[in-house]
């Protein structure tokens, strides 16, 4: 801009300097360009099937655990602390799957004492005698499945399914399962049924693309090969 002379206009070009001179000296915000975009978050998808068992003697498709493994390792571990319950001489959760790391609490709700173990070689461990209203605390830090009993009462019995992964349920009553907010990916998917053996177990798994919502379909677990045999004490000795 000049002055009507033609000549450059004082008061402009003095504001100008002052301006700068501000901006040097810090007293005005510089402007800011930023090249980095932050990534969306990744898409959840869900996964969900039926088990379908033969020869059973029991029927019951209930409580097979299933879960996704990414391909490529890495996984993310869940928050919180799982819990195995006592009362009633039972055990709350027939299966329980966890994630490598995890620890678990068995808090005792029966007016009477239990001592929880397991001789499992995933996880070894004895939490000795404890009264009702008490509760012991384990981590498992190995993946594999985890036998766990009471030394006192040889009618409680579940199964830790300890794995490298975070997503994972156990199929209903009727056979059905669902797993939700997976990231999409790649996975291995596998399954784990205490009444049937590894290596059919083992047939089974196989390799899941999630983008958005996967119903894998009928998976048939083949019960025949199994026997069922009474678990021994803490001492590997009969039961009383």
């Amino acid at each position: 801009m000049t002055s009507a002379s033609g000549a450059p206009n004082p008061n402009l070009k003095a504001w100008v300097t002052g301006f700068l001179l501000a901006l040097t000296l810090g007293f005005l915000p510089s402007p800011r360009f930023s090249s980095v975009t932050e990534a969306a978050p990744a898409v959840a998808g869900t996964v969900s099937g039926t088990i379908n068992l033969v020869n059973s003697k029991k029927g019951d498709p209930s409580n097979v655990a299933v879960w996704l493994e990414p391909v490529g390792g890495g996984y993310r571990r869940p928050g919180g602390r799982p819990e195995l319950q006592q009362q009633g001489k039972r055990f709350s959760r027939r299966v329980l799957p966890i994630t490598v790391g995890q620890e678990v609490t068995f808090p005792n709700l029966d007016p009477f004492p239990h001592n929880i173990f397991s001789n499992s070689a995933a996880k070894r461990f004895d939490l000795g005698l404890f009264q009702g209203g008490e509760s012991r605390t384990v981590q498992f830090n190995r993946p594999g499945i985890v036998p766990v009993f009471c030394n006192i009462h040889p009618q409680m019995s579940a199964y830790l399914v300890v794995v490298p992964s975070g997503h994972y349920t156990v199929t209903d009553r009727a056979g059905n399962f669902r797993i939700g907010g997976v990231p999409n990916g790649t996975y291995r998917l596998k399954i784990w049924h205490e009444r049937a053996v590894d290596s059919r177990l083992a047939a089974l798994s196989r390799t899941v693309t999630v983008s958005g919502g996967v119903n894998i379909g009928t998976l048939t677990v083949d019960e025949s090969g199994y026997v069922f045999r009474q678990h021994k004490n803490k001492y590997g000795r009969d039961y009383n």
